[in-house]
């Protein structure tokens, strides 16, 4: 677990919040079409996953988690890199219970984007899912209960 991932999970912890999680996109169990990219490593210290396809969405990254019984609010770290076109466009997806709103559309800087919410109990499978194949950037994404 990174120090921003610590930090993150403690603050959660301190607002009163039951449960938390940080998953770090450059760590997903299978990475799909997505890529590692670290060209913004000296502004936010760590990696994140890019969707290039050239124009073709690639495939999904995937990863599970272990989460806690309750309802889960659902935040993603992106940005839009061409604001406000949003070629960039993916959702999260958590199969048979969540799919988010069109991400990576809207703000040009690295910011954190409300994405909705979903009940869990248990393993859970999570989804980067591109929707257009031009430069989808994700960092991370922050599960916590309301």
């Amino acid at each position: 677990m990174t120090a921003r991932a610590v930090l993150l999970a403690a603050g959660a912890l301190a607002a009163g919040l039951d449960a938390a999680t940080l998953l770090e996109t450059e760590a997903f169990a299978e990475k799909g079409g997505w890529v590692v990219d670290q060209q913004f490593m000296d502004q936010m210290g760590s990696p994140f996953l890019l969707a290039h396809g050239l124009g073709k969405p690639v495939a999904d990254a995937v990863t599970k988690v272990t989460l806690a019984k309750g309802e889960y609010r659902v935040w993603v770290r992106t940005r839009d890199w061409v604001a406000p076109q949003g070629p960039g466009r993916f959702k999260v997806v958590v199969p048979g219970r969540f799919e988010s709103k069109e991400l990576g559309v809207g703000e040009g800087a690295w910011h954190w984007e409300d994405a909705g919410s979903f009940a869990a109990d248990g393993e859970t499978e999570v989804r980067l899912h591109d929707l257009t194949g031009f430069e989808g950037r994700c960092d991370a994404i922050f599960l916590a209960t309301d």
